[in-house]
């Protein structure tokens, strides 16, 4: 049925019996998005969506029975001892929001319940440097900000620690240039010029259901092309050779798989590998 779907009113009379859990259903299942993202959506649907405004009717669907599902989730997260963050909130509205917004494109619905509703205004923790004096604190107390970025001195002590590691290159990247780790695992060497010093992001590595999954960056803009420096260069160049090394060493069970971050066998590595 969610195939052939119509508006309320235009054709069979079926299609306006659509609940918002069918809908969500086949709104999943026709996302391109990548993994990461569509799993977010997913893990949503289930543990919230489906359960609280599952039976509903979509064409019937409300503010007032919106507010009553963040009411009730975030009720069971008190009684769970796990209090639910107003971050968490808004990205369970984002989800429904985005399905209906695409209910609305398909002429299903008019308007979007998900947009009027009201919930607390998600607050970003705000990144801060970790100075030596904040280091020291944090020794001290134990209490720590939410989010700290290193100086350039500790980015630099850190990358000259493990200047020998076999994934340097991908540690580089990420610290220097500004890859995503997804990034930097689906990074392959045609993505790469190293004399004229430019990588293409192209692509990601995401894990779903435990495979290795090649998709689209994160966003549109994520799709971009990166200068790359003479330290970046040399950085790449050397693991160029390491992985010739390493295909050396492993023999004939070596994968040749093209990408720039591999295990020792060669197959490429996830981004938490």
């Amino acid at each position: 049925m969610l195939a052939e779907l119509r508006a309320p009113g235009q054709g069979d009379a079926g299609s306006g019996l659509v609940t918002v859990g069918e809908w969500l259903a086949h709104w999943l299942a026709t996302r391109t998005r990548a993994s990461s993202t569509v799993r977010g959506y997913a893990s949503h649907v289930r543990l919230y969506l489906d359960p609280y405004l599952g039976t509903i009717l979509l064409t019937e669907l409300s503010v007032s029975q919106v507010h009553a599902m963040f009411t009730a989730i975030a009720r069971q997260h008190e009684a769970d001892g796990k209090p639910v963050t107003p971050a968490t909130l808004n990205r369970i509205r984002a989800t429904l929001r985005a399905a209906l917004n695409a209910a609305i494109r398909q002429g299903l619905l008019t308007d979007n319940p998900a947009s009027r509703a009201e919930l607390p205004a998600a607050r970003r923790p705000r990144a801060v440097v970790w100075t030596a004096a904040r280091v020291e604190y944090w020794q001290r107390t134990g209490e720590r900000p939410p989010v700290a970025v290193w100086t350039a001195a500790q980015t630099a002590e850190f990358l000259h620690a493990i200047r020998d590691h076999r994934l340097y290159a991908a540690f580089h990247l990420i610290a220097l240039r500004g890859l995503r780790r997804g990034e930097a695992a689906g990074l392959r060497w045609c993505d790469i010029d190293l004399d004229e010093g430019v990588a293409v992001i192209s692509q990601q590595l995401q894990q779903y259901d435990g495979y290795l999954t090649a998709c689209p960056p994160k966003t549109a803009r994520s799709a971009r092309v990166v200068a790359l420096d003479r330290t970046t260069v040399a950085a790449q160049r050397a693991r160029r050779r390491r992985q010739r090394q390493e295909r050396a060493v492993y023999g004939e069970g070596f994968r040749d798989s093209g990408y720039v971050i591999t295990c020792l066998n060669g197959d490429p590595m996830s981004r938490t590998g």
